[in-house]
């Protein structure tokens, strides 16, 4: 699970990346869509308000057991005039700052824990939000995040960090608004076989 204290000040930073190919299938979300499964989910729910089907994504189809889910969604509609000041300057939250939405599902496979992190957001911005926990998760000095806020995925696109341990991908949306998938395997594939597996997630993604 995503550490909520790595979403603060999520907008602050991006990252750098290793660009991957994309499936032909990727999933479609539009922003309403998204924030009426969050909400009507609630706080904390007991199911993933997006139906993943973790083993059909994973290499050999292993067995999964649904783990902890977290589901944030933005007070307003509107973000703030200047998100980076509403975060330095009076402590608000990166969601609430962006007016996003954030699911974040975990899942048990063979003793390790694959989270998901969706976040979408009326403008560009949803992959900026995830900057600190990809630090985290793959080890990334800040430094190297700079590129990638001047070379942002296209809709549709995975990348994995430089290790190869953590993939994103940005999510087709229709209409106004911007998505990103993350995905944090634990150690159970890397690789081209954490951006396949990436991608069939991406391609399970429809919330309209």
């Amino acid at each position: 699970m995503v550490d909520k204290r790595a979403m603060l000040g999520g907008v602050l930073v991006a990252s750098t990346l290793a660009m991957t190919g994309c499936g032909s299938d990727t999933g479609e979300v539009t922003l309403e869509g998204v924030r009426t499964a969050a909400t009507k989910a609630g706080p904390s729910p007991t199911t993933c308000p997006i139906p993943f089907d973790i083993p059909a994504a994973l290499p050999g189809n292993p067995a999964a057991r649904p783990g902890e889910v977290e589901v944030q969604v933005s007070k307003s509609t509107t973000p703030a005039p200047d998100p980076i000041a509403a975060q330095r300057d009076q402590g608000m939250a990166a969601i609430d700052a962006a007016a996003g939405v954030s699911i974040n599902c975990d899942y048990e496979v063979d003793g390790k824990t694959i989270g998901t992190w969706l976040v979408a957001t009326p403008t560009p911005g949803s992959t900026n939000i995830m900057g600190p926990s990809i630090v985290q998760a793959a080890k990334m000095k800040l430094t190297q995040l700079e590129d990638f806020l001047k070379n942002l995925p296209d809709p549709g696109e995975v990348k994995l960090t430089p290790g190869g341990e953590i993939a994103i991908a940005r999510v087709h949306v229709k209409g106004d608004g911007d998505a990103t998938l993350m995905v944090n395997p634990d150690g159970t594939v890397s690789g081209e076989a954490l951006a396949k597996t990436t991608e069939k997630l991406l391609s399970q993604i429809h919330i309209n």
